[in-house]
């Protein structure tokens, strides 16, 4: 797990932070919320397997409505992409999400009995609405940068979470609704997407466009109030 460099004091400091990645200083950035987010009640009682159904089942709904946005986002990513072997990488990541997520999401629903109509057409919480513009705006940019910003902080601080709570695989939920969406974002090939996405973010961004500071704190602020909104309105 990637560890936020703090705020050099000594010349000690001083190098190590004139040497950290564009990712790094991207995470200093939302240093405090990316915390909050990887910590949060959500994803200790999802591990804990204490997390009431009604809270992972509305979490879901939710989530899934993002589906098509990351779909198109990972899309866009491979259309801009400037390398060959980045555009293998990207088009085996869309076959997977097709695929494995969409099981998990759609034996869920059933487990849960989500009416197919929720499904298609839920209320957007706040962040889930905050999302969906943030996903959209980074569309519109048609930028290879913009997109690996986003799509990064989604897959790297859901891998921070797992490997945080699950101790690095070693304390695992035992119930299948909650092991289930810890499988698809831990483990090697998780880990080898996220590095990918990471080397990638780290060649091409630019840490002093404020625009690209912007999306990145931007998404992770998004993240947080994500886990916060699954609790809404219950005790």
């Amino acid at each position: 797990m990637s560890t936020p460099i703090t705020t050099a004091a000594t010349s000690a400091d001083a190098s190590e932070a004139t040497s950290a990645t564009p990712y790094d200083r991207f995470r200093t950035l939302a240093h405090g919320e990316w915390q909050a987010a990887i910590d949060h009640r959500f994803v200790r009682e999802l591990v804990a397997d204490t997390l009431p159904d009604d809270v992972l089942r509305d979490y879901l709904i939710q989530d899934n409505q993002f589906s098509f946005d990351f779909l198109s986002l990972l899309g866009q990513a491979l259309a801009s992409s400037d390398t060959m072997p980045a555009k293998n990488r990207l088009a085996r990541q869309l076959g997977f999400i097709a695929n494995d997520e969409d099981a998990y999401f759609q034996d869920r629903f059933a487990q849960f009995a989500v009416p197919q109509a929720e499904i298609d057409n839920p209320q957007l919480t706040p962040s889930a609405q905050g999302f969906r513009q943030l996903y959209r705006s980074t569309l519109e940019t048609r930028s290879y940068a913009d997109a690996l910003i986003v799509l990064t902080v989604a897959e790297s601080l859901y891998l921070d979470w797992a490997e945080l709570q699950t101790a690095h695989g070693t304390r695992m939920p035992k119930l299948a609704q909650n092991r289930g969406w810890v499988d698809v974002h831990r483990g090697e090939d998780f880990a080898e997407w996220v590095a990918f996405l990471i080397g990638e973010l780290n060649r091409v961004a630019d840490t002093d466009d404020p625009e690209q500071r912007e999306r990145f704190t931007q998404a992770v602020h998004y993240e947080l109030g994500f886990f916060d909104d699954a609790y809404a309105g219950k005790s």
